[in-house]
Parts: structure tokens; C-alpha cells; sequence
């Protein structure tokens, strides 16, 4: 839309020069239009599909939104500065092999979302933002905002920052701001977990920042101390809870498990016919499960 609406105004001043030339009121064809007019319809007809794709693009992300919340999947939201390695990050944390990481400013321009495992196998959905920018045009502040709706709705953030940029401080204190102006809940931000990437372009870098993780997203240095952060941040976020369950392997309990809950260990006792199972469950599952099977 904003690359589209600057065309009117430029367009405008064309027809105000071709009518101070006397050509301004040819008409097209037999259709009875000016060319102005025919000009000016295209532009309102082209608006009206950014419109409506604009509108089925948001119904979409709300449904997507309902069916992540149904099927209690974690949303852990991946954000900071264009070209700072976000979707790379994404692709070692997932094994994603449809990420292509590329090394430009504005590689991702939509917002897209990848499953990942955590350690103790919960399944978590990734959404891999697009890149916050120093100076964004006025004009363009509500179309980037539309982009971060996302933001608000996630269990877990992960900042990323390009710790080999010379102005990764203020760019944290940039997306610290829009952060705040989006209205993200203090919940949610005081709990988001900074990672200072591509720590391999530095000899020997060590952080001087507490509650950060240093890591290379590229060669994988640190991604299993982020895992666990992670997972704890989900936890806590997401009300899971790690327990012991007591099944009997004639029934199926144990099979119920592996659907619907992360199975981290199974103990069987073959004398008995049952078997001690430690699970990773959400309470809404935990709630079913009683109700199914005591």
C-alpha cells in the first residue's frame, strides 16, 4: 500500500501538467472516459484488491492465531534488526531446511512461523519476524507495526542482536522503544531473552550484560544453552507442567500421551503390566486426561 498510494499523488501532478498542455481531456477509445478518469478508476480498483488482500491476509493470521491457541502450541517470537540472523537462528533451532538465510537487509519481508523441539520435546512454533529499522518513514510506521501483530500474542521473545555491529546499542534501545509503543505486556518483555549473535566475527567476546546469551546461530555455539532457557520461559509462560503419570499399558493411556502431551521418559514395569511415564502437559490436556482416565 505505501509503495502503491505515493503513484496517486505523482500521478496527479502528470494529469495537472498534461492539462495545462491541452491534452488533458482526450478521451479514450469510445468508452466516454478521459484518460485521467480511466487512470484514476484503475487506481481505485487497484486499491480496493490491496484492500481486500490486506483484510483475508489478517483473517488468516487470526484463525492461525485461534488454532495455535487450541492445539497449545508455544509461540516463541524471534525478533531484532534487519540482518542481524534471525532466520538463521530459526534454521538451527528447527532443522528447517526450507529457510534460506541470506545476508541483506529486509531477506524477510512477512512474517512466517517453523516447528521446533525443545529438549525436553515440547513442540514450539518459531515466528520469524521482519528486521526492525533505524529512522523508519511516518508513513510506513503502521504498515511495520501490522507486521509485529504477532508479538502480542506470543508465550516467549527472543531478542536478537548482531553484537559485531557498531550500533547494536542503540538498536537495542530502538526496539526496546517499539516495543513499548506496540503496547507488548511488561509480562512478556521483562521475561524476553537476549541473544547476542555472530559472536564468531569476534575474538574472544564475552558479554558484559546479565541474562544474556552469547551465541553464533551460524556455527551453532551456545544454541543448547538457548534451548533450555527457552523451554524454561515456556514453562513458565505456558502454565506446563512436568509430571509423573502412572499408566496401565492395557489401556490407551499411554498412546493418549503421546499425542496429545511430550513424553520425556517411559518406565515399564513388565510384572505389573503398567509403567511410569514423565510428561511435559498443558493443563487443558492434563484436565482431558483426568477426565478420561481417572
Amino acid at each position: 500500500m505505501n509503495i502503491f498510494f505515493p503513484g496517486r499523488s505523482r500521478l496527479k501532478n502528470e494529469f495537472l501538467n498534461l492539462d495545462q498542455q491541452g491534452g488533458g481531456a482526450r478521451y479514450i477509445g469510445g468508452s466516454g472516459e478521459t484518460q485521467q478518469e480511466v487512470q484514476q478508476r484503475l487506481l481505485r480498483e487497484r486499491e480496493m484488491k490491496i484492500r481486500a488482500a490486506l483484510e483475508k491476509l489478517s483473517r488468516k493470521r487470526r484463525l492461525l492465531r485461534t488454532r495455535r491457541k487450541h492445539k497449545e502450541f508455544p509461540i516463541v517470537s524471534v525478533l531484532g534488526y534487519t540482518n542481524c540472523g534471525k532466520t538463521t537462528l530459526i534454521k538451527a533451532l528447527t532443522g528447517d531446511a526450507g529457510l534460506h538465510p541470506q545476508d541483506r537487509l529486509f531477506a524477510t519481508l512477512d512474517v512466517t512461523v517453523h516447528a521446533g523441539q525443545l529438549p525436553g520435546r515440547v513442540t514450539v512454533l518459531y515466528v520469524d519476524t521482519i528486521g526492525f529499522l533505524s529512522h523508519l518513514p511516518h508513513q510506513l510506521i503502521d504498515s511495520f507495526a501490522a507486521t509485529l501483530e504477532d508479538i502480542k500474542h506470543s508465550d516467549v521473545l527472543i531478542h536478537v542482536r548482531d553484537v559485531s555491529h557498531p550500533e547494536n546499542v542503540n538498536q537495542k534501545a530502538n526496539v526496546l522503544n517499539v516495543l513499548r509503543n506496540l503496547r507488548v505486556p511488561d509480562a512478556l518483555l521483562s521475561s524476553m531473552i537476549e541473544v547476542h549473535n555472530k559472536i564468531d566475527l569476534i575474538d574472544n567476546y564475552e558479554s558484559t550484560e546479565d541474562d544474556s546469551l552469547a551465541i553464533s546461530a551460524l556455527n551453532g555455539r551456545g544454541l543448547e544453552a538457548l534451548k533450555t532457557a527457552v523451554e524454561r520461559r515456556v514453562l513458565a509462560a505456558t502454565g506446563k507442567r512436568l509430571v509423573s503419570l502412572k499408566v496401565d499399558l492395557s489401556t490407551p493411556q499411554l498412546s493418549w500421551l503421546y499425542k496429545e502431551a511430550a513424553v520425556q521418559d517411559v518406565s515399564v514395569d513388565a510384572d505389573e503390566g503398567s509403567a511410569v511415564v514423565k510428561v511435559v502437559i498443558g493443563n487443558a490436556a492434563y484436565g482431558r486426561y483426568r477426565k478420561m482416565f481417572g
